[in-house]
């Protein structure tokens, strides 16, 4: 591992690293149309609320990252946090609908890929858009039906006369109301760009760096070995992906590839890392300019949470 990492220069580090903020900087301009009232919410917020996110997802289990991105803008922007996580939401959605998009892509233009792994991949991407499309058609039927659904949860909760209802209530409810964006307030090209976009600096990070360990990917086959690591870090695993991007990175690369096992792992534990600790100073440094939060306050939501 060692000296596969040495052979490496630090400028395809560095250009690696640079795609994946970029990444996150797009990542944060696409949030703002995800937003209902996103026009009046600063840029900064929606960029250092990205960062501080993405390093609580880095530093504690369970995606609280999410809870921690939504609870920091909230906060900043005087909204509410359902609200927040309502676009949260949407913008997974649109994650997964992009990659499953992009790996028909990949598939479609990779005639040297192997019929085992096309089959693994091909299914793999049936479920997750089957999975994907009964989440979509679960969201639109609560829009659709969102006044009907109201109606019949305040005259539920008002029957069993119990205070926590009603406020657990009120929270799903601006929760659906924060799904606006999918009623027509957000222009569709503009968010769908911006989808594809995010995705394509991200595989751009991981081809730089295959370059700098001469891996000998084409951009189809990141394609693909960048897939099947988002597939896989879709699972429960450590705070920041420990373990399963790593496998499924080594797992991708000699699907897709055949790349030697040691040289993989070089690979995956180069890339990672370096994203790893760039993101998390900048998260960190965001938070400490965040006079709006705190650590602390994050882990009391943490904890209530």
């Amino acid at each position: 591992m060692a000296a596969g990492i040495g052979q490496v220069g630090f400028l395809w580090v560095l250009a690696s690293v640079a795609g994946a903020l970029i990444g996150l900087v797009i990542r944060a301009v696409r949030w703002r149309f995800l937003i209902a009232g996103g026009d009046a919410i600063g840029s900064w917020s929606l960029v250092s609320a990205t960062f501080i996110g993405i390093t609580a997802n880095n530093l504690l289990p369970a995606r609280l990252g999410e809870v921690v991105r939504a609870w920091v803008l909230a906060r900043r922007e005087q909204t509410s946090v359902p609200t927040v996580l309502a676009s949260i939401v949407v913008e997974r959605l649109l994650d997964v609908l992009t990659a499953l998009v992009l790996l028909g892509l990949a598939l479609a233009v990779s005639s040297d890929l192997g019929g085992e792994a096309a089959s693994t991949l091909q299914q793999t991407g049936r479920a997750v858009l089957a999975a994907v499309a009964v989440g979509m058609s679960l969201l639109l039927s609560a829009l659709y039906f969102r006044e009907q659904l109201v109606r019949a949860g305040e005259r539920w909760a008002a029957g069993s006369g119990r205070p926590w209802m009603m406020k657990a209530l009120d929270g799903a409810e601006r929760f659906v109301e924060g799904l606006a964006g999918l009623r027509g307030g957000v222009h569709p090209v503009t968010v769908a760009g911006l989808s594809f976009l995010v995705w394509m600096v991200a595989i751009a990070s991981f081809y730089v760096l295959a370059q700098g360990f001469h891996l000998g990917l084409t951009p189809a086959q990141t394609t693909l070995v960048f897939v099947v690591v988002l597939f896989g870090v879709a699972m429960p695993s450590a705070p920041g992906f420990v373990g399963t991007f790593h496998g499924f990175c080594v797992a991708g690369l000699a699907m897709v590839a055949g790349t030697e096992p040691t040289l993989a792992v070089a690979y995956a534990t180069l890339l990672h890392g370096s994203h790893w600790l760039a993101i998390n100073a900048i998260g960190i440094g965001c938070l400490l300019a965040d006079r709006s939060g705190t650590w602390s306050g994050m882990m009391r939501l943490v904890r209530e949470t």
